[in-house]
């Protein structure tokens, strides 16, 4: 992934002054399809970005001076390594950041561009990556669309009539509206509306045809985690999405911040995202556990078999090593990352089942002497 460049992924912007408007940042992102946008002080130099979450969460109006609502987030190279990019935006929480070159703003990144960077191509299901989350019905507000894309951090959110799947709201066509329609129509001498009244319109306004639906347990593409995806269960019931910025969340585990003894061994035969899927499965398990109880290391060995035509299957072994005991379990499959993820749920659910054993046989104790 080294040879990879930044340069070539880009959304090439000039940075907006702190003095210019929202609505002049959010007509930027409507036309980019960016969901940040730089910003230089009266000097020209950074001065932070403008996340269009940011300004869907708070709400604020068209006319607010950038300054106001820029935010303060680190820069990266032109030079730098995209995966340490990835890492940088599951760090910070946003969506994209500025670029620069030479202590020049060159452009912005994102997570979806990102993502084609470093040739994102999963060979695990979509269940490994939707995140859960009940779609909007066509008939309610614009509002909510507005709550749950800017809480969740989406791309697109999926919307329903009649619980089937009538469409997607796009968080661009979302900004645009509530932003950008005002100004337009001020413009051409008509009534411009405020965004209480855009906020209030049904989410049917400004759906789109879903052009990307997938099963549950079918293998997305790049570009369904690109650009997004909805993902639906066998009665084409919508069970969640796939979205560019959650998606970088969820497959990058923030290991520094772990501070646990975890190994995984076994897994160079997997791809980068079964790695980090099966690592952030690992980090999250051993959470559980450390606070419960005192986690001397958690191990996971993935152990592949012999090919069978152009599958593998794999055994994979855990053991969670604690101060008082060991709990362990294994699994086997063709997935090798719903391998882990059994045999990881398998060795918690011994050990919580044992926790609970003693905290019960406490309390029957305390009750006891109670009484005695």
């Amino acid at each position: 992934m080294s040879d990879l460049h930044l340069k070539h992924f880009l959304v090439e912007l000039e940075p907006l002054s702190h003095n210019q408007t929202v609505s002049v940042a959010a007509d930027r992102m409507w036309r980019y399809e960016t969901p940040v946008v730089p910003v230089v002080d009266d000097e020209g130099k950074y001065a932070g970005i403008v996340s269009i979450f940011s300004i869907l969460r708070t709400r604020v109006q068209g006319e607010t001076k950038l300054k106001t609502v820029a935010e303060k987030a680190p820069t990266v190279a032109l030079q730098s390594d995209p995966v340490q990019v990835a890492r940088l935006l599951t760090k910070t929480g946003l969506p994209g950041l500025a670029v620069t070159e030479d202590d020049r703003v060159v452009g912005v990144i994102s997570a979806r561009r990102v993502i084609y960077l470093l040739n994102l191509a999963p060979r695990v299901p979509a269940k490994h990556f939707a995140y859960p989350l009940e779609p909007l019905k066509a008939d309610e507000s614009i509002e909510k669309a507005r709550k749950v894309m800017a809480e969740v951090g989406l791309r697109l959110a999926p919307v329903t009539y009649e619980e089937k799947l009538a469409g997607v709201v796009r968080v661009y066509d979302l900004v645009n509206l509530i932003y950008n329609t005002p100004l337009r129509r001020d413009r051409l001498g008509e009534v411009k509306g405020d965004v209480e009244y855009f906020l209030s319109q049904p989410v049917s306004k400004i759906m789109l045809p879903a052009t990307r639906v997938l099963q549950v347990d079918h293998v997305p593409s790049r570009e369904d985690i690109a650009e997004g995806a909805v993902v639906v269960d066998s009665n084409e019931r919508v069970v969640g999405v796939i979205s560019p910025y959650l998606f970088l969340r969820r497959l990058l585990p923030k290991v520094e911040e772990a501070k646990l003894l975890v190994r995984v061994e076994g897994v160079e035969e997997l791809d980068f995202i079964e790695q980090n899927l099966v690592l952030r499965k690992a980090l999250e398990t051993a959470r559980s556990v450390a606070e419960r109880a005192n986690l001397l290391s958690l191990d996971v060995v993935v152990k592949p078999r012999e090919k069978a035509g152009d599958r593998r299957r794999f055994d994979v072994q855990v053991s969670i090593k604690l101060d008082k005991g060991v709990h362990s379990a294994s699994s086997s499959g063709w997935d090798a990352v719903q391998a882990v993820y059994d045999a990881l749920e398998a060795a918690y659910k011994s050990f919580a089942k044992t926790k609970d054993k003693k905290r019960e046989r406490r309390i029957n104790l305390a009750r006891l002497r109670k009484f005695s």
